[in-house]
């Protein structure tokens, strides 16, 4: 994430996620956008601003398709506490 992390695209973002991987690869994640800077750690940390919940291979073919995350989103396959807009400004930061 940090090799590809566009800080010019975060320059009006102050967020922090918290991510869960479900399937065969679990884990969770914190991932903090914040004065163009991008911080990452194991485990969950602090107050989510979003939540996401995901099946680890549902999250990777998201991230080479966005358009799937309507239909994953009907299917529980990712789930979302919190405001949507926050993904979507998430995965601007990061290009696909």
């Amino acid at each position: 994430m940090p090799l590809i992390f566009q800080r010019e695209q975060a320059k009006d973002m102050s967020a922090t996620y918290h991510f869960t991987f479900t399937g065969d690869e679990s884990r969770q994640i914190t991932v903090t956008i914040r004065d163009r800077q991008l911080g990452i750690a194991d485990g969950h940390h602090g107050e989510p601003d979003l939540k996401v919940t995901a099946d680890t291979a549902t999250w990777l073919r998201f991230l080479t398709r966005p358009t799937l995350l309507a239909w994953a989103l009907v299917r529980r396959q990712i789930r979302l506490q919190g405001p949507p807009r926050l993904l979507r400004d998430f995965g601007r930061c990061f290009p696909s």
